[in-house]
Formats: C-alpha cells, structure tokens, sequence
C-alpha cells in the first residue's frame, strides 16, 4: 500500500498536463514523420503495453511530450492525446505549453485543448 502512495504521489509531481488536439495524420508513423519535419525537437515512435504505440519527444532536460496511439477520427481526421511529464525540470510549463503548441500549429494541428492527465 505504500508503494501504490508513493507511486501516485510521484504521478501527482511527474505529471504536469495532457492535451488533445486533431490534425489529418492518421497514424503514429505519419504523425512522427510530419513532427520531425518541422525544426526543433527531435520525435520518435516507442510502444506501450497500455497505449499501444505512441510518439515522443524530449525537448528540454527532465521533459518528455508523449503522443499516444488510439486516435478517434473526427470527420476526416483525427484527435490525439498528449502527456507531458517533467522530472526534476528547470525549464518552466510555460515555456514548453508554447514550445508544443507553435509545432502543432506548423504541422496544422487544431482544437488544441487541455485535458484531464492520463497515465
């Protein structure tokens, strides 16, 4: 029972934010490529036992911007979620809010909304 306190207490402090946002890839390979091609942070495909597929990046120390698999299309297109995590982090959730955000804007993504964290 300690361990599942401390485990959730770590989430409660790693955890920082989630978000959703559509754009027209419809895949976590499409999405990765699109995400590479604008300058900056560097992304890769990783696999989950919980989330299937998923993108990530690490854009600055002690962060990381995951992109799960799953996405619900809307239209002809497509929403994804996002966690962000930061350990031990100097750089400041604002500064990476607006990071994230002008590279989703460049890849065209829309609807950009804070959600609820998920792990």
């Amino acid at each position: 029972m300690i361990a599942a306190i401390a485990r959730d207490l770590n989430f409660a402090k790693d955890m920082t934010g989630a978000y959703s946002f559509i754009c027209k890839e419809s895949s976590t390979d499409a999405l990765c490529k699109c995400l590479n091609a604008v300058e900056g942070w560097n992304w890769a495909v990783g696999d989950s036992y919980w989330y299937g597929d998923y993108v990530v990046s690490r854009p600055f120390e002690g962060v990381r911007i995951r992109i799960v698999d799953f996405p619900t299309r809307v239209d002809d297109e497509f929403q994804y979620d996002a966690d962000v995590r930061l350990r031990e982090s100097k750089t400041p959730m604002e500064v990476i809010d607006a990071e994230f955000r002008k590279i989703l804007a460049q890849i065209g993504a829309h609807d950009v909304q804070e959600i609820e964290p998920f792990d």
